[in-house]
């Protein structure tokens, strides 16, 4: 079973996703993030939380594709015994990125390994993403599985690089090296070294500075544009849910990458 665990030390918490032996983040690790953040949230000597992965070369590889199926078959039951769907805008995951991007406190993703799907998301959640070194990708992969974003990441990165970028970006399935990704803006810097070392360094500048004015930043920041995360991921959310009930391709390929041991190919 994955863990999360979270560390705190002089006013930074660290909190590490491990997952042996792939990384992929799966429901449970969803509900232990999310205590993780509450607790967090309300902790008033955490000033900053960075986020990291626990295997070599790997942050979050992607949320678990068996759990997407199993998600498949259940959505499909519901729909033969004409329930209504779920609201997959307001699943779990999809409330943790939110609680991540609307935390008062600054948030850095140190990326030191594969970051593709539920992880791009979650980084894309945090208000900086720093890239360390490695042969590994970052990007929005779902489309190479038959599927979409389903908790936030066609809006988050259509809101980082501008809409012509993710629109080619998550309809081919690109994904980027880290130093391609910091090139492209889709991180903020590329570190050439220890990337949790270099994200605890930038984590210390903010613990002298004013926790509410902090929080008054992300806020008028992450409020800027017309219209609001929440109702650009409802929407994706919805159209997430309902592909999966109804797309015989979309199982088809999700139970290829399963069979196929996980590999996919970079765009």
């Amino acid at each position: 079973m994955g863990t999360v665990d979270c560390k705190i030390e002089g006013g930074i918490a660290t909190v590490t996703f491990t997952n042996p032996p792939k990384g992929f983040f799966t429901s449970d690790m969803v509900a232990q993030t999310r205590d993780i953040v509450a607790n967090l949230e309300n902790d008033e000597q955490v000033r900053v939380i960075v986020f990291t992965g626990g295997l070599p070369d790997v942050f979050i590889r992607h949320f678990s594709v068996e759990e997407i199926i199993e998600m498949t078959a259940a959505l499909r039951a519901r729909r033969a015994r004409g329930q209504a769907d779920p609201r997959f805008a307001r699943t779990p995951l999809r409330l943790l990125w939110e609680e991540i991007d609307n935390t008062r406190k600054p948030t850095i993703a140190a990326i030191n390994g594969y970051c593709g799907g539920g992880g791009c998301e979650l980084a894309l959640a945090c208000d900086i993403r720093l890239a360390g070194p490695g042969d590994y990708t970052i990007g929005q992969m779902e489309i190479l599985v038959g599927i979409l974003p389903g908790a936030g990441g066609t809006t988050r990165l259509a809101r980082l690089v501008g809409t012509g970028k993710a629109l080619e970006w998550v309809l081919r399935g690109r994904t980027f090296s880290p130093q391609e990704a910091a090139a492209e803006g889709l991180v903020h810097h590329y570190i050439d070294g220890d990337v949790l070392a270099a994200a605890h360094e930038m984590a210390a500048e903010f613990l002298d500075k004013p926790a509410a004015a902090l929080a008054a930043i992300k806020q008028v920041l992450r409020s800027s544009w017309g219209k609001t995360t929440a109702e650009g991921v409802d929407e994706e959310g919805d159209l997430f849910g309902n592909l999966i009930a109804t797309d015989e391709r979309a199982l088809e390929m999700m139970k290829d990458y399963v069979a196929g041991g996980h590999q996919l190919k970079k765009f």
